[in-house]
């Protein structure tokens, strides 16, 4: 096997791995995501039970504003860490998108080298016969 076969071998195994990558980037934001909507939602779920109908409705205030504040400052790590994830997925894609221009370079390099060695055998085929008949 040519040398350029195996380059675009190599490059086909790079470009697994790279899809690899993205898909674990694609999940991680897929996640973060998942953890900015439960947050909404407990958020939600405490803004709704602010209500002054309960006798005890005083007592808790305080630790639902704390809770309020703690999501708040998880939605904004969460939005950082998506955002991250975001640049990193881009990265991958860049990556994988610039071995993939190289793996059909070279992928039309290696058969054009295969071309030229049928076309020569069947060169060297047709003169051995030629040359046979003299």
């Amino acid at each position: 096997m040519s040398e350029t076969s195996e380059r675009v071998k190599r490059l086909n195994r790079m470009l697994k791995v790279q899809a690899q990558k993205r898909l674990l980037e694609e999940w991680r934001i897929g996640q973060l995501r998942e953890k900015r909507t439960e947050l909404e939602k407990s958020d939600a779920e405490i803004l709704a039970s602010l209500g002054a109908d309960s006798a005890l409705h005083g007592l808790f205030i305080g630790a639902k504003v704390n809770n309020l504040r703690r999501n708040e400052a998880l939605r904004r790590k969460l939005a950082d860490e998506e955002k991250e994830a975001e640049e990193r997925l881009l990265g991958v894609r860049r990556v994988e998108k610039s071995i993939e221009k190289v793996r059909d370079r070279t992928g039309r390099i290696a058969d054009a080298e295969a071309e030229a060695i049928q076309r020569d055998a069947s060169i060297d085929a047709f003169l051995a016969r030629t040359t046979s008949f003299e």
